[in-house]
């Protein structure tokens, strides 16, 4: 099972180690929100929600299917600056891609934090979607991905039955 503290700490790693990402921010609306009065740095890296469902064909090997994500985004000062606009995009989704490189590596290379968040990470998972503007001429692409873990569903009766 995923440590949800690991998996924060993981991608707050990834945001102070790349040179061109300035920010991060968990996806409580109030934080970048909270930032943007308070002058977000750009590019900034949004940690999403997590998701996910447990799989079983069979009873055995049960896994815990998560949907992680984050955002990339960029502001442009200019509104309805469309060749701007589509600038900023790019340079977003190559950080991004950045990213999801640096999470094939780690996970390629069982480092050990990687391990410990995200496990099962295939590389197929991955899916991305334009978007902006968001907040204040926002603009930047939202990156999807699953990582599955194998999870123990045993009963365990000492969780049960208050005196």
């Amino acid at each position: 099972m995923t440590d949800i503290n690991s998996y924060v700490e993981y991608f707050r790693t990834i945001a102070r180690e790349h040179k061109e990402i300035n920010d991060f921010y968990m996806m409580d609306i109030n934080e970048p929100l909270d930032a943007l009065r308070s002058n977000i740095k750009y590019p900034a890296l949004i940690l999403t929600s997590l998701s996910g469902n447990f799989e079983a064909s069979n009873l055995d090997n049960i896994l815990d299917s998560i949907n992680g994500g984050f955002l990339i985004i960029g502001h442009l000062d200019q509104i309805d600056d469309f060749s701007g606009e589509m600038q900023l995009v790019s340079k977003m989704k190559q950080i991004g891609t950045d990213v999801i490189a640096r999470m094939l590596y780690d996970y390629l290379k069982c480092e050990p934090l990687a391990l410990k968040t995200i496990p099962g990470f295939h590389i197929n998972s991955v899916s991305y979607e334009m978007l902006g503007p968001v907040f204040d001429n926002d603009f930047g692409m939202l990156f999807s991905f699953q990582i599955q873990d194998g999870i123990d569903l045993e009963y365990d009766p000492s969780n049960w039955g208050r005196s």
